[in-house]
């Protein structure tokens, strides 16, 4: 088991404000959210928004859902003999995750993780993107760059959500509420169930939400 340093507890947590500070004190949403403010500046450098921008932006919201199943299912659950697990060790935070959810320490991504999943990222992106903006039209640089700052916004809106539905926050709306039941579900009925956080889209397409 890794070394633990325990960083606090979800549950003593109860206002956004307090979310707020415990999110940007922790290794991993300051690596992301640094990767997702220089993409930011990048893309404001190089200017020419065009269509291409906006198809990489609704290419991801129909993604995002996929994209946490996949990385859920088959790497932060990846079985210990795996060479997803002896090579990229995505899963051993995730492990001690559910072992004890209140921790911080591992309930958010370590910053190992975080930077393996960002350059993972990068070139998923490229694969996906690329050829929708050769598509589409120009800005074919610009459109690359844009479909990484969203990747990044996406991986530290998980982070943000993933907290946010572990702790003694209880969010007003109803969709925020139902993902957290069904994160619920994923920890304590069934790790084989429900493998988004903020969008149950591939669990609903891939069958692995459960009938009510």
């Amino acid at each position: 088991m890794p070394p633990r340093n325990d960083r606090g507890r979800a549950g003593q947590l109860s206002t956004k404000k307090q979310l707020l500070a415990r999110f940007i004190a922790s290794p991993s949403p300051r690596l992301i959210l640094a990767v997702a403010a220089a993409m930011l500046a990048a893309r404001v450098l190089i200017g020419s928004w065009g269509v291409g921008d906006l198809a990489v932006l609704v290419a991801t919201v129909f993604l995002t859902g996929f994209v946490e199943w996949t990385i859920h299912r088959f790497f932060l659950h990846a079985p210990g003999s795996s060479r997803r697990m002896q090579v990229l060790k995505t899963g051993v935070g995730h492990r001690e995750h559910h072992r004890d959810p209140q921790s911080i320490q591992w309930l958010l991504l370590t910053s190992g993780d975080a930077a393996r999943f960002l350059v993972v990222f990068a070139v998923f992106t490229m694969v996906w993107s690329l050829p929708l903006l050769l598509v589409v039209g120009r800005p074919l640089f610009g459109g690359l760059v844009s479909a990484y700052l969203l990747a990044a916004i996406a991986l530290a809106n998980y982070e943000w959500t993933h907290l946010l539905i572990h702790s003694r926050y209880r969010p007003r709306t109803a969709r925020y509420r139902r993902l957290a039941a069904n994160h619920r579900v994923h920890h304590y009925r069934g790790e084989d169930m429900c493998f988004g956080v903020t969008s149950n889209l591939g669990d609903r397409v891939l069958g692995t939400l459960p009938s009510k």
